[in-house]
């Protein structure tokens, strides 16, 4: 991005008959950024950078922290019962809270936003006995008077 010193050069470079091309070897910049200067510079255009169009966001510094207190209030009233909160759920509470639909993945980067980080579970089989893997851990290693290596 051009600030407004390289803008008004590119300008006056134009004006003194220096060709596209040059003007951008000069600058230091693309030959398509120069024309468009040139072009805005033409219709009567501001060289200044304006503010974007758009949308405001319903996610403001307010709405943020209050979605961040019902989320964890919400995370914590689950994990009572030893229970977890998927995205889909925070989707759901974002939905009501702002009133806007948003995606699965857009929920995890507001989550991300707001300090929060995704957790895979490592999920165990109902009849894991730590013991037992334990003592055979043992006894292998004893009885193994050599390395072994396995595929991944």
């Amino acid at each position: 991005m051009l600030n407004i010193k390289e803008r008004e050069l590119i300008i006056n470079l134009y004006n003194k008959g220096k060709k596209q091309e040059e003007i951008s070897e000069l600058i230091g910049c693309s030959q398509p950024t120069v024309h468009r200067w040139i072009k805005y510079n033409l219709s009567g255009r501001t060289l200044e950078t304006l503010p974007r169009s758009g949308r405001p966001t319903k996610l403001t510094q307010q709405n943020l922290i209050r979605l961040k207190n019902k989320i964890l209030t919400k995370i914590k009233k689950a994990n009572d019962g030893y229970c977890s909160v998927n995205t889909k759920e925070i989707g759901e509470i974002i939905h009501q809270e702002i009133g806007k639909l948003y995606s699965l993945r857009h929920v995890e980067r507001i989550m991300h936003k707001i300090g929060f980080s995704l957790i895979m579970p490592r999920p165990q089989h109902l009849k894991h006995d730590q013991e037992k893997v334990d003592k055979f851990r043992d006894e292998f290693k004893k009885n193994s008077n050599r390395n072994m290596w396995v595929m991944k």
